[in-house]
Formats: structure tokens, C-alpha cells, sequence
């Protein structure tokens, strides 16, 4: 045990060791200028599942021979003159059986326009989206698929994955977030935004989800398959095959994860700068660069 006098120059060595192992893994950490975690992130596969609401519309050679058909009342004024009711299927795939759907598909048979077949399609479904991680949270996705063809077909075949995007990182709360809950394609009729808006367009209803800080939308990984063969049946067959992925989602972590992080990166330039401060103190003492001395044992309070 080595011990020296007080103001002498081993004892402002021993004060200057600790004022060290203190100041510099405090400097070192806050000059990395990712101390205090503002933002982070993890995977997640959300769970979602068709809620029965679309809007689709379908077009032959000419706008006369175009055919629609919409779940919502509100949306009727957007269908053309022949509303033509489809066969509505949809169905759900779990790959690896851990209780998520792996892949959604949705399947239509639509009445044909004419005789010849379709030559334009566009489909707005409504999806029910949640996220049960860190973040809880329930949203109205909104899928929308706009194909045209350059010759009449039979039916269609799209191909794409699920895409989770956001504009704002997520705050974590108890309760599940409902902001964005209700179905895109649902309208107030006593809302401010819907008088703003006659005649009200696909336009207006894709613009007005975009604005969202969270939406859902499918990416196409291949073109889409169109169908030529000729077909005695009078339906048009649209099929949409949708992967759901684990998406990154982006959240504001809580004051105890944000303690976590920084305790572990001071952590991480203490205990080396101990070590080596600890290694050079002993050689200093040992090889009496500065003047201490050597007491094998100290006495104990009742000896005194």
C-alpha cells in the first residue's frame, strides 16, 4: 500500500488520476455529439388484414364503356354510370406460422365493360394495419392500384409488398395510437374539408391520405401480368398478391432507454481510461517517480 503526504506530488497525482477517470469518459462521450438519443428505430411485421372497402373502376376502348363499383354510399358520386357489383374474395397466408400474415391477397371478379375486355384499372382497398412493438398502434392503410393496358385483357395479376412509411418518428405510450384509424376512403359529410373539395375527386381522397405523418402503401416488385386469352366468361379476374415484411419503424425513445444509452457510452470510455490510468499510477508509484511510501498494513481504529 502506498501513501505519501498530502499537497505532495504523489498525492496531486492520485486527486489528478481521479479527476481524469471523471472528466475525460464525461468529454470523450459528449464530443460524439450522440449522447441524449432523440430518435431510434426497430423491425417490426405489422398485422394487417382487408376490411372489405374498395373503390374500383374499370374502363373498356372508350370512357362510355367504363364500369364501377364503391362499398362506401359517399363514394357513389365517383362511379360511372354502370355499377356493376364483383365477387370479392380475400384470403391470408402465414408462412413460417407465427400468428402474422405473411401475404394478403385480394381477389375480384368484375363484370367486363364489353365485350372485348379492360383496358384501364384503378382499385382503392382499405386495410386495417396494426403495430403491437414498442409502438402500439392501429391505422386505416389505403392500397391503390393504377394499371392500364395497351390492348383489352381478361384479367390482371399484380405482385408487390406491403411498405410502412412515416414522416415523424412515434411517440411510445400505453394506449395504442388511433389517430390515423379511420378508413381512408370513409368521408364526414359535416367535415370543413369535404365543402373545399366539390366535386369531389380520387384525387382529393389519395391527396388527403398522403398527408398523413403514417401510411401504408404497396410497392410493385415485378410489372404487372396481364391476361389475354380470350375468355367466354363475362368477368374480369383481378388478382393482388401483397407480402407484408417486417417494416422499420421510427420512435422517440423514453427517458429511461435515453439514461440506458448514455450510461453505456460513458461506460464505454470509462473503463478503459481507468485501466490505463490505474497501469500508469502504479509504475509511477512503484519506480518512485514520485516520492511515496511503502506501509504493508494499516492499523486498524482499535489499535489506535
Amino acid at each position: 500500500l502506498f501513501v505519501a503526504q498530502r499537497c505532495s506530488p504523489a498525492y496531486c497525482l492520485w486527486i489528478l488520476s481521479i479527476f481524469a477517470v471523471v472528466v475525460f469518459p464525461l468529454f470523450a462521450t459528449f464530443s460524439t455529439e450522440n449522447v441524449w438519443v432523440k430518435e431510434s428505430f426497430y423491425r417490426e411485421q405489422p398485422r394487417v388484414s382487408f376490411t372489405y372497402d374498395l373503390l374500383v373502376l374499370a374502363a373498356g376502348d372508350s370512357p362510355a364503356e367504363a364500369v364501377g363499383w364503391s362499398t362506401r354510399q359517399e363514394l357513389q358520386l365517383l362511379l360511372p354510370e354502370q355499377v356493376r357489383v364483383p365477387t370479392v374474395r380475400s384470403s391470408t397466408e402465414d408462412d413460417n406460422r407465427d400468428g402474422i400474415a405473411d401475404v394478403v391477397k385480394l381477389m375480384m371478379d368484375l363484370p367486363r365493360p364489353s365485350t372485348s375486355g379492360v383496358r384501364s384499372l384503378l382499385l382503392l382497398a382499405a386495410y386495417d394495419v396494426q403495430l403491437l412493438g414498442k409502438v402500439k398502434e392501429r391505422l386505416g392503410g389505403l392500397v391503390a392500384v393504377d394499371l392500364s393496358s395497351p390492348y383489352a385483357a381478361s384479367g390482371v395479376s399484380v405482385y408487390g409488398e406491403l411498405v410502412f412509411r412515416q414522416t415523424l418518428p412515434l411517440f411510445q405510450t400505453e394506449e395504442a395510437r388511433t389517430v390515423y384509424a379511420e378508413n381512408p376512403l370513409a368521408i364526414n359529410l359535416q367535415s370543413n374539408w369535404l365543402p373545399a373539395k366539390q366535386p369531389l375527386t380520387v384525387q382529393d381522397l389519395l391527396q388527403r391520405y398522403t398527408q398523413r405523418n403514417e401510411t401504408v402503401l404497396l410497392q410493385q416488385l415485378v410489372p404487372p401480368i396481364w391476361d389475354y386469352t380470350p375468355s367466354s366468361r363475362e368477368q374480369f379476374h383481378l388478382e393482388v398478391t401483397m407480402s407484408v415484411p417486417s417494416q422499420l419503424i421510427y420512435y422517440v425513445p423514453r427517458a429511461t432507454e435515453v439514461l440506458k444509452l448514455a450510461w453505456v457510452q460513458v461506460l464505454s470510455f470509462l473503463i478503459p481510461t481507468w485501466l490505463v490510468l490505474d497501469c500508469l499510477k502504479g509504475i509511477a508509484f512503484d519506480r518512485q517517480l514520485v516520492e511515496t511510501y511503502v506501509v504493508p498494513q494499516l492499523p486498524g481504529k482499535g489499535s489506535l
